[in-house]
């Protein structure tokens, strides 16, 4: 889900929440908990999603699949949201609250994306070229990609830069296009 106005208002209202219940690194548990529960249950993503859901039945829901499970602060808050009718917004809510830790802890997170599984000396040399550019410790989530052929892509925040095969090999096979087009004498 996309960050709104609204997800960033209520993702701060969960840090200030959390910090003045001196919870922040729990709460920070039960999002990714709550985060992984979005992407292995398409029923929890359809539930939260749906606004026709009744309000005591979304609050009873809630309730009984977080009660026991999550801190009482995350629950409180959870409970909140469906009160507001802004369930719907949980998934963006609980990023907005994961950069806002992030930040205040000086953790910048990156997207790694390898066409080949990265040895531990790659990773630690790529985290510590980062951490050199950023001046922030480094969270990289490594996936890998074996259509890039070699090398890897790295985003962070909007911004990725590019060093894989695929698109080198790209860039090269448009190079050669645009000289032809150029060129007409290079035609074969």
């Amino acid at each position: 889900m996309a960050i709104t106005s609204v997800s960033r208002r209520y993702g701060a209202a969960l840090y200030d929440f959390a910090a003045e219940q001196d919870e922040c690194n729990a709460v920070r548990k039960d999002c990714a908990a709550i985060r992984t529960l979005f992407t292995d249950s398409v029923e929890f993503a359809t539930f939260v999603s749906d606004p026709t859901v009744p309000l005591p039945e979304a609050e009873q829901t809630v309730v009984a699949l977080f009660e026991g499970k999550a801190r009482p602060a995350t629950l409180l808050f959870l409970r909140f949201l469906v009160s507001k009718r802004r369930l719907d917004q949980l998934s963006a809510v609980c990023e907005v609250y994961e950069q806002m830790i992030c930040e205040e802890l000086g953790i910048l997170k990156v997207q790694v994306t390898a066409a080949h599984e990265l040895t531990d000396t790659q990773l630690t040399a790529m985290k510590q070229k980062l951490h050199d550019r950023y001046q922030k410790d480094i969270d990289a989530e490594v996936t890998v990609e074996p259509a890039l052929i070699g090398g890897f892509k790295i985003k962070v925040g909007d911004h990725i830069r590019d060093f894989s095969m695929a698109t080198k090999l790209d860039q090269f096979e448009q190079s050669v296009i645009n000289a032809k087009h150029e060129h007409p004498k290079l035609e074969g």
